[in-house]
């Protein structure tokens, strides 16, 4: 039974698995078919999931050691076409015709030039049978010709037809008049000999090369997995994945210094870096807590992906991860509900809080949510987000929340805060900006009349001084004992990126009074 992942199609593209299958680069079209089916392990495929995983770290080896071998494997399987449909035409008795005849010839080729690749192949984990009696079917004079036709070697019979066929072109290239006219006539006549029998041989090779489907089939089908692994391989190689370590369901999901390729990939174009983190998961809640801009979201989206890929038989891009297998994977974002079924933000919410929970109970899964009930008041939504986090406290499954919301400490939730912007970093002042033009020269530069009048003004300073605040942040994850205070620093965030004195001084007055308060 496979695990299943319960996600919109939405969050899951915010997620980056789409991106992650489409960076993983198959060959042929078996191989792209395994690589779409998104099979994610469940308890029940444990030693399949270990079998996978350790067929693509065999290949990564191999890659870095930049084995000769590859080079003839990738050409091969870069070679195969889709066969499926012939496959299914053998098997129904249907006649093929000489193209799909051609197909199979070549596939047949490339199987057995797979055979000699024997440390792939054995690195791989696939293995190909015999399919050479099936070969000589298709190349009855064994001269190794790539091409294919209904050869004169089938059939004495087609043989006897083509020579009397090329003794009447002979003659009928020296003849003129009635006598030319009469052997075109007889050429035609044989030349309905040579399709019928062409026809009959047909009907008898496909007869025959049924015999080897399943062992064609079967090839095909290694073809496929053996490209599969090896564009994983690939993939982790490039990333610089490492191999995941299964342990058993009672023990925690340990990530170290984890990294989101993709949006690692965004940054770097920016000239920034993404900042790897580390965590554990263990049974129960694990509470994340943090300022905005603290990078909540990538850290659960990063915790998502790394997990979710080492079920699909992926190296995660980490320096190392240990997880258990779960029986399904969940992911839940604040979202603007679903007009179509008549829902609130809340409604649909509630919907997926219910249908985790009940599944939460009979089977061990993975649950993130990222400030859930973020658009309810915030009495209610500090109540909810503290019984879900006692409830799954007890629970075999993990729960991992980000939320603003203080949640009490009980057995069996742990916390973990995002280190944000520290107080010393926060005094620090931001370097001057080039001197932003009047408002009189905004105007002048702006284009008259129509939609553009009606554009947002340039934002370009604004993501400049926001860029700079990042580099400010501080991503790294750490434990913590229980729901310590939220980092502070959004008031600060909002002088540095220019709100007015007489406005930012009301914030603090106002923050001061919350604080006296409490």
């Amino acid at each position: 039974m496979q695990s299943s992942v319960m996600i919109t199609s939405e969050l899951l593209q915010q997620v980056g698995l789409p991106a992650v299958l489409e960076a993983t680069h198959c060959r042929t079209p078996q191989g792209s078919r395994l690589k779409n089916a998104a099979r994610v392990y469940g308890v029940h495929n444990r030693r399949e999931l270990e079998q996978e995983l350790e067929a693509v770290g065999n290949l990564t080896t191999l890659i870095r050691q930049k084995h000769p071998q590859l080079v003839e494997t990738t050409t091969q399987l870069a070679r195969l076409r889709e066969l499926r449909g012939t496959f299914s035409r053998l098997e129904h008795g249907t006649v093929l015709d000489d193209t799909e005849f051609f197909e199979l010839k070549g596939a047949l080729a490339i199987f057995s030039r797979l055979t000699k690749v024997s440390a792939i192949i054995e690195a791989a984990g696939v293995s190909f049978k015999d399919t050479s009696k099936a070969a000589m079917m298709l190349d009855p004079a064994g001269k190794k010709n790539p091409a294919f036709h209904i050869y004169s070697d089938y059939s004495p019979t087609l043989d006897d037809i083509r020579a009397r066929k090329r003794v009447l072109e002979k003659q009928i290239s020296k003849s003129k008049g009635a006598e030319r006219k009469t052997l075109l006539t007889r050429r035609a006549m044989v030349i309905a000999e040579e399709d019928q029998e062409e026809d009959r041989i047909r009907r008898e090779l496909g007869s025959k090369l049924a015999e080897s489907l399943p062992q064609m089939q079967h090839n095909a089908e290694a073809c496929g997995l053996l490209d599969f692994r090896l564009a994983k391989a690939e993939l982790a190689v490039r990333w610089n994945g490492c191999r995941p370590a299964l342990v058993s369901e009672t023990q925690p999901a340990i990530l170290t210094n984890i990294t989101h390729p993709l949006i690692a990939s965004h940054l770097e174009k920016q000239g920034q870096e993404f900042t790897p983190i580390s965590i554990e998961i263990r049974r129960g809640s694990t509470v994340l807590s943090g300022a905005n801009m603290g990078g909540k979201s990538v850290a659960l989206k990063t915790v998502f992906l790394g997990l979710l890929m080492a079920q699909l038989g992926y190296f995660p891009v980490a320096e190392s991860l240990q997880t258990p297998i779960y029986d399904f994977f969940a992911f839940e974002t604040s979202q603007d509900g679903d007009l179509h079924r008549g829902l609130s933000s809340f409604g649909l919410e509630a919907v997926k809080i219910r249908d985790h929970y009940r599944r939460s109970k009979t089977r061990n899964g993975l649950i993130i949510m990222d400030e859930p009930c973020r658009g309810t008041n915030p009495g209610e939504a500090t109540a909810i987000v503290n019984a879900l986090s006692k409830s799954y406290s007890i629970s075999d499954s993990s729960f991992l929340i980000a939320t603003h919301y203080p949640i009490s400490p009980s057995e069996g939730i742990r916390f973990y805060q995002i280190r944000g912007i520290r107080p010393e970093t926060l005094a620090q002042q931001l370097p001057p900006l080039p001197e932003e033009p009047t408002v009189a020269e905004a105007d002048k530069s702006k284009p008259s009349g129509g939609l553009s009048a009606l554009a947002q003004p340039d934002l370009k300073q604004d993501l400049i001084r926001v860029r700079r605040i990042q580099k400010m942040m501080d991503y790294r994850l750490e434990e913590i004992d229980g729901p310590h205070a939220v980092p502070s620093g959004a008031i600060k965030i909002a002088e540095l990126l220019g709100v007015d004195d007489e406005l930012v001084r009301e914030m603090k007055t106002a923050w001061q009074e919350e604080q006296w308060q409490n």
